[in-house]
Order: structure tokens, then sequence, then C-alpha cells
């Protein structure tokens, strides 16, 4: 019984070697650490890559199918910088299904138009505040 009660109670010396041994394993996590952040960096620049690549050919399919419906006023470069955001939507709810991820489509759709209904209300107040600001600096121009 005393020795089991000693043994509980010792406290081992720290050797030189359980030092050395602590540092090369912070070392090794250190280095795996900084593997991982390299990995998640490459792996969402991939995958924005891969996002921005399908997010072109929507648009692109997008122009070509209103060109083949009727008259289109815009080239295809203004057309795709004028559905950009839409294309990013289509793009990620794609790389997402082509990735085995959960989509719900209609409900995300819907989410998206709110969101964009609301930016284009925001749009339309600053630039009719900013043709406020205009027009009334032009009246106190006419008035000197």
């Amino acid at each position: 019984m005393k020795a089991i009660e000693e043994f509980r109670t010792r406290v081992p010396k720290a050797l030189p070697q359980d030092q050395w041994w602590a540092a090369e394993q912070e070392k090794l996590e250190a280095k795996e650490r900084e593997k991982q952040k390299t990995a998640d960096k490459d792996m969402a620049e991939k995958k924005k890559k891969e996002i921005d690549d399908i997010a072109r050919e929507w648009a692109k399919r997008e122009y070509f199918r209103k060109c083949m419906a009727g008259d289109m006023p815009y080239s295809e470069d203004e057309y795709i910088k004028s559905v950009w955001d839409r294309a990013l939507f289509e793009g990620d709810l794609k790389y997402r299904m082509l990735h085995g991820q959960a989509t719900d489509e209609r409900r995300e759709l819907a989410e998206f138009k709110k969101k964009q209904e609301k930016k284009k209300q925001v749009m339309l107040e600053r630039a009719k505040a900013a043709m406020a600001d205009l027009l009334d600096e032009d009246d106190d121009d006419d008035e000197e």
C-alpha cells in the first residue's frame, strides 16, 4: 500500500529530453497548421475559380438565349457585367449541387431576388438623393 501511495504522489523529474521532445512536437504541430492553412487557402481559390467559370458559362448561355429570343442591345461583355451577381449566385448553386451539398434552389432564389430588390431600392434612393443635391446646387447657382 505504501508503495502505491508513493507512486501516486511522486512527481517524476523533468528531463532535458522531455523539453526537447515537447519543442519538436510544437514545431511539427506548427508545420501541420501552416500546411492546413495553405491547403484551405488553395481550396478556397480553386472553389472561387470554379464558381467564376460556372458563372461565366451561365451568363454566356443567358446572353445567347436572349439574343436568339429577340433584340439584344448589349454586347456580350456588357450583358455579363450587368447580370454578374445573378451569375455568381447560379454558379455557387451549381457548384454546391455538383459537390453533393444541400441546396434548396427555389428558396435560395427567392432570397437572392429579395436581396437584389433591396439593393436596387437603396441604389435608387442614393441616386435620387444625389440628383436632388445636384438640382439644389443648380438652383443656388441660378439665384446668385
